[in-house]
């Protein structure tokens, strides 16, 4: 029965590490890319 716990903690705990990487990865990448929009509506 420990075993099972073990595992599904270890799952978990993987997932989670996933999850966060993949969030943070993606706020990375959009904070990258410029705002034409903004750009377009201060001209205007």
């Amino acid at each position: 029965m420990k075993n099972i716990f073990k595992s599904f903690f270890t799952l978990l705990l993987a997932s989670s590490a996933f999850f966060i990487g993949f969030y943070l990865g993606k706020e990375k990448i959009i904070s990258k890319i410029p705002d034409f929009q903004e750009e377009i509506e201060e001209k205007g």
